[in-house]
């Protein structure tokens, strides 16, 4: 945590570039446990995406922050001072944090400039109109200004909502699912947009997202978060290479896990043997492997083990989808495939680019 001149007092907001931190937060509805003992920090001017399943707790964490759901246990901290804790929490209007929901949520009845203004009211004519054009400009709008919400497009009512998050210069900037309504041509654009954004307010920044692909290009840091538990906390690069369990593995895989028998320092698979490398493999113990992008060499063969039983082409790359022995597996490939529904082929694994892991539920 970044250290500051002056303590702010506990309950107090402190000014804008400040830090954010959890500690050992944990939730329940009821009997059912949504958040067990997350700790998370966020550090001036970094992007930090939190992402996981639909269900995950991922929402009510981003929501325990902002003041709208109670902290039942745990410490939220500003600056390094104390910000929330059960029973002394300050309301989301003293938090002073920005908050960006997935279906925008603009007053239909105000234009563009004027949500935006919404919260200047305190400010000087001057001083909101320059605010509100700096916002606008920031997110390419400053030609909708006096346009009303219901005649921007999907995208459009999303960089309002962040411009006018942004506008108040929070303390924190917090945004749940916020491209998760707009067309996927757009996304890419508005990941841009905000990413852009967000780095230019200079204050701590939590996007909650279950796209690993949003959380890629989006953040400075991802926090994994499964069953209400942070599994991993690291760079995008850290996590991609190295996922700490077959959860996150699965999360930035697009072939998914077949299961596999330790047989002699391999694993056996319904598509073949892998010899894996620098892993200790026990003898007909269960695993599940999961073969990254590129890691998959196919070959035409009327003896091999696999038969491919759909073709997608997408482009710059394909998708066969392969089965043998009542698995199927995932195969990308640069540009045309070479092969079509019906062929039987032999698969040969990069065991440099496998990811291995135990599962003791499998039945193969």
């Amino acid at each position: 945590m970044r250290p500051h001149s002056s303590q702010t007092p506990a309950g107090a907001v402190a000014p804008p570039g400040a830090g954010l931190a959890l500690e050992n937060i944990s939730h329940s509805y009821g009997a059912m446990r949504v958040l067990e003992d997350v700790n998370l920090a966020v550090q001036a001017g970094e992007i930090v995406c939190l992402l996981g399943a639909s269900g995950s707790g991922k929402s009510t964490l981003l929501r325990i922050v902002a003041g709208l759901e109670p902290l039942q246990h745990g410490v939220v901290r500003f600056d390094g001072a104390e910000l929330a804790r059960p029973g002394r929490e300050p309301p989301p209007e003293e938090r002073r944090f920005g908050f960006v929901f997935q279906d925008h949520v603009l007053f239909p009845h105000l234009s563009v400039a004027d949500n935006v203004a919404f919260g200047l009211r305190k400010r000087s004519p001057d001083e909101r109109r320059e605010r509100v054009l700096a916002q606008l400009r920031q997110v390419g709008l400053e030609a909708h200004e006096r346009r009303y919400p219901h005649t921007l497009s999907g995208g459009e009512q999303q960089r309002v909502a962040l411009a006018r998050a942004l506008a108040p210069e929070p303390a924190v900037m917090l945004l749940d699912e916020p491209f998760a309504s707009v067309d996927s041509t757009l996304r890419r654009r508005l990941r841009e947009d905000a990413r852009r954004a967000l780095r230019a307010s200079g204050v701590p920044s939590i996007v909650v997202t279950h796209d690993a692909e949003e959380a890629m290009e989006l953040a400075d840091r991802i926090a994994v978060i499964d069953a209400g538990t942070i599994v991993q906390d690291d760079t995008p690069a850290a996590v991609w290479r190295k996922p700490a369990d077959r959860f996150v593995a699965e999360l930035f895989s697009d072939t998914g896990a077949v299961p596999g028998r330790g047989v002699a320092g391999a694993v056996e698979t319904p598509f073949g043997r892998i010899e894996v490398a620098g892993a200790e493999i026990e003898e007909n113990a269960r695993y599940a492997v999961i073969a990254r992008a590129g890691s998959v060499r196919l070959a035409a063969s009327p003896a091999g083990d696999a038969r491919v039983v759909d073709v997608r082409f997408l482009g710059d790359r394909h998708v066969l989808t392969l089965e043998a022995g009542g698995e199927r597996l995932r195969a990308l490939g640069p540009g045309e495939p070479d092969f079509a529904v019906g062929a039987t082929v032999a698969v040969a694994f990069d065991s440099a680019r496998v990811l291995v892991y135990r599962d003791p539920g499998s039945t193969w």
